[in-house]
């Protein structure tokens, strides 16, 4: 008797060491496995497994455990996979872009005029069922706020950005020239995806969507800008005997440089010319169809992951019994 009043006083002591939402279950738990060691009279190991929780550390139980670690793996596994399927859009985009480039060059004159347009709707598309895959993620994932949410999506985007730039330019000083667009993009994308975490944190999901769409187009327009004006002069064009060489872009069309990158056009209006337009392009290249590829995703999670939980439905009271 005495063994076995030691040994409840023990596991009492170890089950206040413990979270209140779990203390009951394990203190009923473990007073069943003493009553077993008690019954077939193992004092020794009733001590023995009581003295071990009084004086072991008190841990997270495992059901407890798993649904923390649970979001959190899904936060880490969307938010790194999400940045490779972007770029894999683009590939997928390129490829489809190049078949019909293919099949229409022998039948039409205009064929060079859709290659850019299918290459940014294909990847539009493919951007936007991405988007959704990403947004149902996004509500079973951990919830930390705007600001890391923001950075959350941004961090992997950048280092895929720069992994993807040095694959393609093979050398750090090419990368240089593009990295100060590829920066400012990513500073203001970060910015609005923390616009938007907020307005949806408050439960404004239309104006978060505005909010996050317009200041993600807004920088990455800044971006190509800042990549053009960079490394292409605005000056009168180079002159070698007696002939002008074109290289130069008038800084009055800045802002449509981006939407030029996507369609290969001007819009009907004089600038920029078809020479300005092939050096915009050539210039920026993959960067227009990274932001295009990764800011619905983007987007969507960051709307998603900030809007308030659901609230748990409420079960009806129990119908009292007519002869109560």
């Amino acid at each position: 008797m005495v063994t076995r009043r030691l040994a409840e006083r023990l596991l009492r002591t170890a089950a206040r060491r413990w979270p209140a939402e779990v203390r009951d279950e394990l203190s009923r738990e473990w007073h069943a496995e003493l009553h077993v060691l008690a019954e077939r009279g193992e004092r020794l190991r009733m001590l023995r497994f009581a003295g071990s929780l009084a004086v072991g550390r008190a841990r997270v139980p495992l059901v407890a455990r798993s649904g923390l670690d649970g979001p959190f793996r899904r936060t880490v596994a969307t938010l790194l996979l999400a940045p490779p399927a972007g770029v894999a859009i683009i590939l997928v985009a390129a490829v489809l872009m190049n078949l019909v480039y293919n099949q229409l060059l022998a039948t039409v004159s205009w064929a060079n005029a859709v290659q850019l347009p299918v290459l940014t709707g294909v990847t539009a598309g493919l951007a936007v069922l991405l988007a959704r895959v990403v947004r149902r993620g996004a509500a079973r994932t951990a919830r930390t706020g705007p600001a890391r949410n923001a950075l959350g999506v941004v961090l992997p985007i950048g280092v895929t950005a720069v992994l993807v730039e040095y694959t393609l330019n093979e050398t750090t000083e090419k990368l240089t020239r593009v990295a100060p667009g590829l920066v400012l993009w990513l500073a203001g994308l970060t910015l609005s995806l923390y616009g938007a975490g907020l307005l949806a944190g408050r439960g404004r999901v239309r104006a978060a969507w505005l909010v996050g769409v317009l200041g993600a187009l807004v920088a990455a327009d800044l971006a190509v800008v800042l990549t053009v004006v960079n490394l292409i002069s605005g000056g009168p064009e180079t002159v070698i005997d007696g002939v002008a060489q074109g290289d130069t872009v008038d800084r009055v069309s800045a802002p449509l440089w981006l939407f030029t990158s996507w369609t290969d056009w001007s819009f009907g209006l004089p600038r920029p010319t078809k020479r300005e337009i092939f050096l915009i392009t050539d210039l920026v290249e993959l960067q227009p169809f990274l932001y295009l590829a990764c800011t619905p995703y983007a987007l969507a999670y960051a709307i998603r992951a900030a809007r308030p939980a659901a609230p748990e439905p409420i079960a009806p009271p129990a119908p009292v019994p007519s002869g109560a």
